[in-house]
């Protein structure tokens, strides 16, 4: 019984901050490992979808978008809130602008956007000389969301620096043993 009390006093050194666990967590192989396949659907996933897939599969497809749209949000919540020198930094406005890109990618969320702006992608109204100004706004937009898709490439950067830096404090703590 004495045991128990005594174990129940710890000090505040022996506590290890919430603030502290959820980083390690969010830092471990499995989170680590998950965000990587995450990322990579979310640069991909589009493409396989026209390239492989059926339009029964659309539903899917933006399911999984919005769970990419989702992990990356927490991720860049969490960070905010756990690692000090990542808010405002350029990782942080990076994670949003590649987080952002991937609602052009989900039918849902892209069909409300446009029907947004009243712009409806199966009607329009074309006068002569028209139809070649329309393409090449399109055209522009099509490469602003290539741009953005890019951008997802750096989240692919982060993660490589998350795996180097799990890699040797794994080869530290073989070195201590």
């Amino acid at each position: 019984m004495r045991a128990i009390k005594e174990k129940k006093k710890l000090s505040e050194q022996d506590l290890v901050p919430t603030r502290q666990k959820v980083r390690e967590l969010f830092e471990g192989k499995f989170v680590t490992i998950l965000m990587a396949a995450v990322t990579i659907f979310a640069l991909f996933g589009d493409d396989f979808r026209l390239w492989f897939t059926t339009k029964k599969a659309d539903v899917y497809i933006d399911a999984a978008l919005i769970f990419s749209l989702i992990a990356f949000t927490i991720e860049i919540l969490v960070n905010s809130c756990v690692v000090d020198e990542f808010k405002y930094s350029f990782f942080f406005w990076l994670d949003i602008i590649a987080t952002v890109s991937i609602c052009v990618d989900v039918n849902l969320i892209a069909n409300f956007i446009v029907g947004l702006f009243g712009v409806s992608p199966e009607t329009g109204d074309a006068f002569v000389g028209e139809k070649a100004s329309q393409e090449a706004g399109s055209n522009k937009i099509a490469k602003l969301i290539k741009a953005l898709r890019l951008i997802r490439l750096i989240r692919i950067i982060k993660l490589y620096k998350y795996v180097v830096k799990s890699g040797s404090e794994m080869e530290e703590m073989r070195l201590r043993d």
